[in-house]
């Protein structure tokens, strides 16, 4: 049974090419017709779509490699107002999984996500840790957040028949104390952090995206009535994963230029 368990880690525990992809999704009070220009080290790609009112609109999932920055740009190029010709948002990143999306939005959107996923089987910040659930069960074993071989929640042990006492990882932030078997089959305890946290003891906040939001308008249309409205325009995202205090998006995130 113990080089059985040894062979079937051996096939669980691989290290290959990361597998992840860019997670997007949009939702407005307004009908728009829009591109996203994804552009990274080596293809840029441009996706179309349209947006219902109070509709969200989902993109298929776009591939992504983990070692290339990754530039992110919405074209809004319908609204429902005369004052304003088009919107730009523009943000870029280091994609790695758990970044958080934009903790605000404005006009023309009330939810933007922007999340970085792994594919099935696969791990880790970079996507880059392979663990078959299938295999792990077969030997009594889950794959856990970190795509290591496991007990379930709240279980430790090599028959994970013991439970797990949570003064052992001093876990912050509702983090939850995990069991975690290496390739020599020594199990160690730690942390697996709730969405929003990252660190050792889940002590460290995940960063959120920034984007930048650019106004085309019409010098003649436009007036203190339209800069009113995309003052008041600001508002949490709808889709954000937590909720945080934040500065105003206008004091460093706008720009209104001429269109």
């Amino acid at each position: 049974m113990y080089y059985y368990f040894l062979i079937i880690i051996s096939l669980l525990f691989q290290q290959a090419e990361c597998s992840g992809y860019l997670d997007l999704s949009f939702k407005s009070d307004f009908n728009l017709k829009a591109f996203v220009n994804v552009s990274r080290d080596t293809t840029p790609l441009l996706i179309p779509f349209f947006i219902s009112p109070n509709k969200t609109e989902w993109l298929p999932k776009i591939p992504i490699r983990f070692d290339e920055k990754v530039s992110l740009t919405i074209l809004v190029i319908n609204h429902d107002r005369p004052d304003i010709d088009n919107s730009t948002l523009t943000t870029s990143f280091d994609p790695k999984q758990g970044i958080l999306s934009p903790l605000t939005v404005m006009f023309p959107f009330s939810g933007i996500k922007i999340n970085v996923g792994c594919d099935d089987k696969w791990y880790g910040e970079k996507c880059d840790v392979f663990c078959c659930s299938e295999t792990a069960s077969r030997v009594g074993k889950v794959c856990n957040s970190f795509g290591q071989l496991g007990c379930p929640n709240g279980k430790r042990g090599l028959d994970c028949g013991q439970e797990i006492s949570k003064k052992w990882c001093k876990c912050k932030n509702n983090g939850a104390c995990v069991s975690s078997f290496g390739k020599n089959l020594r199990e160690k305890m730690q942390c697996s952090c709730k969405i929003g946290f990252t660190g050792v003891h889940c002590e460290k906040e995940m960063e959120s995206i920034e984007m930048m939001s650019t106004y085309g308008v019409d010098p003649k249309k436009f007036d203190i009535g339209t800069a009113k409205m995309l003052y008041d325009s600001v508002m949490d995202n709808e889709f954000s994963e937590v909720s945080r205090p934040h500065s105003s998006h206008l004091l460093h995130n706008l720009r209104i230029n001429d269109a």
